[in-house]
């Protein structure tokens, strides 16, 4: 037999015994935790819920009390943390813009591609150097997450108590499951981004097809509006100044608020808001605010940095998205607390600005935030003085028509971030389908223009409803006109070369811009003015938002009336064609 082994040798035995069995069984643990990292991201509904699970799954390898994940964007130059865990700072940064002018631990880890482990004394004199964000810990540990060689962020831990905590084999430990992580998440956010751009594609098709319908209900809505006021006009002139003419004032002040309603739905229109124009953007902001602090009770701190002076806008429909906004904020504080605005020149987007709407009310569930904007739906009660779901609706059919974006940052029970993106200054949309009647000399037309007749002169309106034109006439007549009636395009065009023809004359076109069955308005005017480059047309029509009317003049027209259109509106525009 041989000589037994030494106290010395067993005590080795053991520890290599120890360390192999340590090994393997942390080798087992370590491949259970990837192996439920993966099947998280199969299983996971959200990124949040993702990087919780890759969070829970590592803490069962070493301590996570306090964890990190931060993304990296090359492109922004920009480090965004997406998940953290801190019993210290429950708020930590959010981003870190121009990170490379902007020292940090995450942005060396980054820099270097490579873990880094620091103890105390190096992260107090890091800390004096402000590259430590938020409070000072003990230690801190910070791997690199890398799919073939490229940094896609980085995976941090840190302690606040035991400056031991993390040791040379928990670097290797993170270092072996990063890899495995970063391509979980890459995966996870390519599936992610996908899901959004779906969304937002059918958001957008939900939305065009309910502007589409909005919009060809607001049309017919104000030919019935026409009809009805028209009616009460009339009523008005015939009768006798007494208490009826009270009610039929009334009667009129509510067409026009039905009106104001209908415009509402011009909004959601195929088109939307096309014409704009250079608005005071400081005083846009501070206007608008002060007039919702004193209309809606809204209590506010407005904070604006590097702002351009002017940007490019319609700027009665930018104030209606952003009061919607604003309104909305303060009620989920219940009009309590103040809602913060701040507005500034976008940090990532060359010619862009980024107003910042942020409250610290109620917040949005995750699966609710993509429902904001669709119509009708609201969190608070629906009835008097409560929500209607239209307000983010119309916000984003704003936004999208001035060609920006809409995003939306919530956490249940901490308020929301709302930022409108916007351009300063906008692309020309394209106008194929509508094309400006062109003229070579338009002065020395004017001048060569025939006087009407001061007698009785002849009007031609054009209407695709005979309701709206049997009142007009009758409102025509009373006005001291010859009406000439037509119901689309052709038959204006006919009835006006006969006229001609017998010697007659008519200087003043009533046209509608669109008919159901026949030529609009745009085209007869081109056909009209073959016959008389002198005539002078007035665009009619219940899309009021519409590019002929806002813009008319360019489309050959000398004014526009929006349905429904009251006497007084349709006399004060045929005396200004006189």
């Amino acid at each position: 037999m041989g000589d037994k082994p030494s106290y010395e040798e067993l005590e080795q035995y053991v520890k290599r015994l120890e360390n192999t069995v340590f090994k393997k069984i942390r080798a087992e643990a370590v491949n259970k935790a990837l192996f439920h990292v993966a099947s998280a991201q199969n299983t996971s509904k959200t990124l949040q819920e993702f990087y919780r699970s890759i969070h829970r799954h590592l803490s069962s390898l070493l301590d996570m009390t306090n964890f990190y994940i931060a993304i990296y964007y090359k492109k922004k130059n920009a480090i965004r943390y997406v998940y953290q865990v801190d019993e210290k700072d429950e708020s930590g940064p959010r981003w870190i813009h121009r990170f490379t002018e902007n020292p940090s631990l995450t942005g060396d880890v980054i820099l270097e591609k490579t873990p880094l482990l620091l103890n105390e004394k190096n992260l107090k004199k890091l800390s004096a150097q402000g590259r430590v964000r938020g409070s000072l810990p003990k230690v801190w540990l910070g791997v690199p997450l890398m799919i073939q060689r490229e940094v896609l962020g980085v995976m941090a831990v840190q302690s606040y108590t035991n400056p031991e905590q993390f040791t040379r084999s928990d670097v290797e430990l993170l270092g072996f499951v990063s890899e495995q992580i970063a391509v979980s998440i890459e995966r996870k956010r390519s599936e992610n981004e996908l899901k959004q751009a779906r969304k937002r594609l059918i958001r957008s098709e939900k939305l065009e097809a309910i502007g589409t319908l909005a919009s060809g209900i607001a049309h017919d809505f104000n030919n019935t509006l026409s009809i009805t006021l028209g009616n009460i006009n009339l009523a008005q002139m015939m009768a006798s100044p007494d208490q009826r003419m009270e009610y039929l004032a009334d009667a009129e002040a509510s067409v026009l608020q039905a009106k104001e309603l209908a415009s509402k739905f011009i909004v959601f229109s195929k088109g939307g808001i096309r014409i704009k124009s250079h608005i005071d953007t400081r005083g846009f902001l501070k206007e608008t605010l002060a007039s919702l602090a004193e209309s809606e009770g809204v209590e506010y701190q407005l904070i604006i940095n590097d702002l351009p002076p002017v940007m490019e806008a319609d700027q009665e429909q930018m104030k209606e998205a952003l009061k919607n906004i604003v309104v909305n904020a303060a009620e989920s504080m219940d009009m309590e607390n103040k809602v913060m605005v701040s507005a500034g020149v976008h940090q990532e987007k060359p010619g862009m600005i980024c107003i910042c709407i942020r409250d610290r009310g109620r917040g949005i569930e995750a699966r609710n935030i993509e429902k904001v904007f669709e119509p009708y739906y609201s969190s608070k009660p629906m009835g008097k003085n409560k929500g209607t779901g239209l307000g983010m609706s119309i916000a984003w059919s704003i936004v999208k028509n001035h060609q920006g974006t809409i995003r939306i940052d919530s956490t249940p029970g901490s308020g929301t971030l709302v930022e409108l993106i916007l351009p300063v200054f906008q692309k020309e949309p394209s106008l194929e389908k509508i094309r400006p009647v062109q003229f070579s000399d338009e002065e020395a037309v004017r001048e060569r223009a025939r006087p009407a007749s001061k007698n009785s002169p002849m009007v031609l309106f054009m209407d695709d409803d005979a309701m709206i034109r049997q009142i007009t006439e009758k409102i025509l007549i009373r006005l001291g006109y010859t009406p000439v009636l037509a119901r689309n395009g052709e038959e204006a065009v006919e009835k006006y070369q006969s006229l001609v023809l017998s010697g007659k004359s008519i200087e003043v076109v009533i046209l509608d811009l669109e008919v159901k069955q026949g030529m609009g308005g745009i085209e007869t005017l081109g056909r009209l003015v073959e016959l008389n480059p002198a005539i002078k047309a007035i665009v009619a029509s219940g899309y009021s938002s519409d590019p002929a009317m806002e813009n008319c003049k360019e489309f050959g027209f000398a004014d526009s009336l929006a349905k429904p259109i009251s006497v007084q509106n349709l006399k004060e525009a045929l005396e200004r064609l006189q």
